[in-house]
C-alpha cells in the first residue's frame, strides 16, 4: 500500500531526541543490529545477512539483521535515526534509498546527511538493459537508432522509483521517447518482458537472468556500470555512448549521525576486515553483486551523484514516489 506523510509523522517528531552520543570505551560490548530497509528475500537481504555474519566474527559479537520495510526504505531509515547514536543500531540499504527518503515522506529533515553517518560502501550492482527478442537490434547504438524511429515511443517496464529515474535519464540522454509500464515488483516486470508486454527493462543481474540470456529469451543491450561488469559477460557500458550515464546500485552501511568518531572508526575498520573474509566475494558474486568496500568519502560522493540524478529525472518526468 502506498505510504504518505501521515505514516511518518509520529516517528519524525522523535528525531531531535535521539542524537545523544554514547560512550564507546568498550565498543562493542553487546550485539549489534543491522536494519535492512526491505522485506526478507532477494539479493539485498541475502547480502546483508551474509555480511552480518562476517562482521560479527570480526567484532566478536552477534550481528543481528532486522527487516524494516515500508515507504521505499524510509521506514527503516527513520528507525535507525531514532535509535541511540552508539553504534549498536546500523542500517544497510542502497544509497538511492537514502536519497529517496525525503522525497517519499515530503520531509527535508530526512536528508541522509542530516540523520545518517556513512560507514562504508559495501557492494556495487549494475543494472542491465534487457530487450525482448522482437526488438530488431542487438546493441545499444542500434537500439537508440531504432527507438528514435518509433512514433509512439518504446514500452519499458518499471518496478519502483529507482527504475523510473534510470528510464527518465535514458530518455533524456539518448533523445528517445519511452512509455513507462508499471509493475508491483521486479519479478512481474521481468515476466512482462519475457512475454513481450514491454520491449525493454532495466534489471539487476542474477543467475536466472543469465540463463534467459543464454536461452535467447532476452538480450543484453548494455549495462549501467562505468566499466564492464564481470556479472554480465559481454555487457557494454551504456556510458561508452552516453557519457556520464552511470546507474549502479550501491549498498552501503550507515549509523545515526551523532555516533562517536571512535565508534565509527572501529566500524569502518571492521567492515574492511570483514570484506576480506575468504570466500565472501564469491558469495556476493553468486548473489549478483560485486563486493567492493570503500570508505565514507565514497558514500558521500555517490550520494551526491544520485541526488543529481533524481533532480535531473524529476525535471524530465513525474516520478511516482511511494508507489
Amino acid at each position: 500500500m502506498p505510504l504518505n506523510r501521515r505514516h511518518f509523522t509520529g516517528g519524525l517528531a522523535l528525531l531531535p531526541w535521539v542524537a545523544t552520543p554514547a560512550l564507546a570505551d568498550d565498543f562493542p560490548s553487546r550485539p549489534i543490529k543491522i536494519i535492512y530497509t526491505y522485506s526478507p528475500g532477494g539479493t539485498g537481504d541475502s547480502m546483508t545477512r551474509t555480511f552480518a555474519e562476517a562482521l560479527g566474527k570480526v567484532l566478536n559479537q552477534a550481528v543481528i539483521v532486522e527487516n524494516r520495510p515500508g515507504g521505499n526504505g524510509a521506514v527503516g531509515i527513520i528507525a535507525t535515526a531514532q535509535s541511540p547514536a552508539d553504534g549498536y543500531t546500523l542500517v544497510l540499504t542502497t544509497i538511492t534509498t537514502t536519497v529517496l527518503a525525503p522525497l517519499v515522506t515530503k520531509d527535508p529533515k530526512l536528508e541522509s546527511s542530516k540523520i545518517l553517518a556513512p560507514i562504508a560502501n559495501l557492494s556495487i550492482t549494475p543494472l542491465v538493459l534487457l530487450a525482448h527478442p522482437s526488438v530488431p537490434v542487438d546493441d545499444f547504438p542500434g537500439f537508440v537508432e531504432w527507438a528514435r524511429k518509433q512514433p509512439t515511443g518504446i514500452d519499458i517496464g518499471v518496478a519502483g522509483p529507482t527504475l523510473e529515474v534510470s528510464n527518465a535519464l535514458l530518455a533524456k540522454a539518448a533523445g528517445i521517447k519511452i512509455v513507462n509500464v508499471f509493475y508491483r515488483g521486479g519479478g512481474p516486470a521481468f515476466q512482462a518482458l519475457l512475454a513481450g508486454e514491454v520491449k525493454v527493462f532495466f534489471n539487476p543481474p542474477s543467475a536466472a537472468m543469465l540463463d534467459y540470456i543464454r536461452q535467447g529469451k532476452v538480450k543484453v543491450l548494455g549495462v549501467t556500470s562505468a566499466e564492464p561488469s564481470p556479472l554480465i559477460p559481454g555487457g557494454v557500458p551504456i556510458s561508452k555512448y552516453l557519457p556520464g550515464y552511470i546507474q549502479d546500485i550501491n549498498f552501503a552501511l550507515w549509523a545515526p549521525v551523532a555516533t562517536p568518531k571512535d565508534v565509527m572508526a572501529k566500524l569502518e575498520d571492521a567492515v574492511k576486515k570483514a570484506a576480506a573474509t575468504p570466500g565472501l566475494a564469491d558469495k556476493f558474486f553468486s548473489m549478483g553483486t560485486t563486493l567492493q568496500p570503500a570508505g565514507p568519502d565514497t558514500v558521500v560522493r555517490i550520494t551526491a551523484r544520485e541526488t543529481q540524478n533524481f533532480k535531473t529525472a524529476m525535471e524530465t518526468a513525474s516520478i511516482k514516489f511511494g508507489e
